[in-house]
C-alpha cells in the first residue's frame, strides 16, 4: 500500500458546506456594503480562512464583518451536510489500517461546531485547525504540522482536497494530493497528482 496517512479537507471535501458558507458571506456582504454579490465572485473565499477571505474583500471593520458572518453561518449551517460516501469511506479505510488526518481552514470551535454531529469524525487521529499554525493554506505549515504530530513519512501520505489551495499545501510539504471532483470547482485548472472523480474510487487508491 503506497500510503499509510489520508488526510482531509473538511469544507467541499468531508462536508458539503459550500450553500453555508457562501449565502452566510453573501448576506454579511449585503448588510456590510449594500451589494449582492453573486456566487461567482465569492468561490475564493472557498477553502481559505475568513479572515484571510475578509482581506482579500478589504472590508473597513473586518472584525465587525466577521462577527455578522459568523452569525450568519450558524443561521445557514443546517443546509450542510456529509457528502455520500463520506460515511463508508472512512470506515473502510480505518479498517483497513490506514491513519486519518484532517488539515482545515476552520478554528478549532468553528471545526467543533460543524462536526460534532458526525459519527465519522471519531476516526480521525489528529486535526488541523486554522489556530494552530501562524501561516495557512496555500502554505505548508498547516500540512507540515500534522506531519509532525503523526510522525509520519511525507511520501507515505495523501491529502485529499477541494481546492488549489489544498493542492498547493500539499505540493509544498512534500506529499501526494488528490483533488476532489465532487467539491471542486475549476478542476481543470488545479493540478492534482490524482483527481477523484467519486468518493468510493479513493478505494482504487489502495487496492
Amino acid at each position: 500500500m503506497k500510503y499509510d496517512v489520508v488526510v482531509f479537507d473538511v469544507d467541499g471535501t468531508l462536508i458539503n458546506t459550500e450553500e453555508t458558507i457562501l449565502l452566510s458571506l453573501q448576506h454579511m456582504l449585503l448588510r456590510m456594503t449594500g451589494h449582492l454579490y453573486p456566487f461567482e465572485k465569492l468561490y475564493f473565499a472557498l477553502g481559505i480562512t475568513g479572515a484571510e477571505a475578509l482581506r482579500w474583500l478589504e472590508l473597513p471593520e473586518p472584525d465587525k464583518a466577521m462577527e455578522m458572518w459568523l452569525a450568519y453561518m450558524g443561521r445557514y449551517e443546517y443546509l450542510q451536510k456529509p457528502f455520500d460516501g463520506i460515511d463508508e469511506i472512512v470506515q473502510w479505510l480505518n479498517a483497513a489500517g490506514v491513519r486519518l488526518g484532517i488539515v482545515t481552514s476552520r478554528t478549532k470551535p468553528e471545526f467543533q461546531k460543524s462536526t460534532a454531529q458526525y459519527n465519522f469524525i471519531k476516526y480521525f487521529d489528529t486535526v488541523v485547525n486554522a489556530d494552530d499554525t501562524v501561516k495557512h493554506k496555500p502554505e505548508p505549515e498547516p500540512m507540515l504540522c500534522l506531519l509532525e504530530k503523526m510522525a509520519a513519512e511525507p511520501s507515505k501520505v495523501l491529502y485529499i482536497g477541494d481546492s488549489v489551495y489544498d493542492m498547493e499545501c500539499a505540493r509544498k510539504a512534500g506529499v501526494d494530493g488528490a483533488l476532489a471532483l465532487w467539491g471542486a470547482h475549476f478542476p481543470e485548472q488545479i493540478h492534482a497528482v490524482h483527481k477523484i472523480a467519486n468518493i468510493m474510487d479513493i478505494k482504487s487508491l489502495f487496492i
